[in-house]
């Protein structure tokens, strides 16, 4: 039988220029129906719609729209522990409630704020309150004029201890601070983590010697916190294409139910998806 599998980080936000560059290096046919022809063709079941670093008003109601229409998706919204209003705040609890939003997720790298900061904690109180999870972008922040500081995966160590009810969610395994990530995985047991993000591009321009650092960082990982039952599938597409992530992990060194669990078992766990 072939493997069912979720895609637990994709950014299907169609005609944004910054995705549409990204998609070109990756060579992703960038559209609803060149994706739904993949997913298909690969057996991805679902896919966890995650907003962009901008406009998070504007994006949430993209992908919204997305998951009214189109039953692959699972939707995640942002939002700016900065600069949000109560009555936005309100609105989302309503889509959530309602089953359209699954997640939270927040971009501290690309907005400056820590974690632990007091704007933070009106989220955290909604994340928990509707026993959602919040999903953080750790590592690499890609984007110039973007503050790394702000993005180890450290900081969630201390948003996890102080509210031990919520999942929270390490996106792209904190690279390159992936043994600080394991460390954070493995202290708190309401600390899950994606593998998306590694790659910008597919098998013809991401470098076998790169291919083989993450694999042995990866593993490293699974080693280190003794389990992957914490662990998420993801790809970020369009940065890198459905094709070649799944074959990254399929090189990994696990067994077939590990990999279940990666691919499949897991997210649906974690994001509470009904199929």
């Amino acid at each position: 039988m072939k493997q069912k599998i979720i895609d637990s980080h994709a950014h299907p936000v169609f005609g944004n220029e910054l995705l549409i560059k990204a998609a070109k290096i990756s060579e992703v046919k960038f559209n609803l129906k060149g994706f739904k022809k993949d997913v298909k063709r690969l057996n991805i079941i679902k896919t966890v719609a995650v907003p962009i670093h901008v406009d998070f008003l504007k994006i949430n109601k993209i992908i919204k729209k997305l998951v009214l229409e189109n039953n692959e998706f699972v939707g995640v919204c942002a939002v700016s522990p900065l600069e949000y209003k109560h009555e936005e705040l309100e609105a989302l609890e309503n889509d959530i409630k309602n089953g359209i939003f699954k997640a939270i997720k927040l971009f501290p790298g690309y907005e400056f704020f820590y974690p632990n900061q007091k704007e933070c904690e009106p989220i955290y109180e909604l994340a928990e309150r509707n026993k959602i999870p919040v999903m953080f972008h750790t590592g690499d922040t890609w984007i110039e004029g973007s503050r790394v500081k702000y993005s180890h995966p450290l900081h969630i160590d201390d948003v996890a201890v102080s509210f031990p009810n919520i999942k929270f969610i390490l996106c792209h395994l904190g690279n390159p601070w992936i043994t600080d990530a394991s460390e954070v995985l493995y202290k708190n047991k309401n600390v899950y983590a994606d593998l998306s993000g590694f790659f910008l591009g597919n098998a013809s321009n991401v470098s076998k010697e790169y291919s083989k650092m993450m694999n042995k960082k990866t593993m490293e990982c699974f080693y280190y916190c003794n389990s992957v039952d914490k662990i998420m599938f993801g790809t970020d597409y369009p940065l890198a294409s459905h094709e070649f992530y799944i074959n990254f992990i399929k090189k990994l060194e696990l067994s077939k139910k590990e990999l279940n669990k990666i691919f499949f078992e897991n997210a649906v766990k974690i994001f509470n998806i009904k199929l």
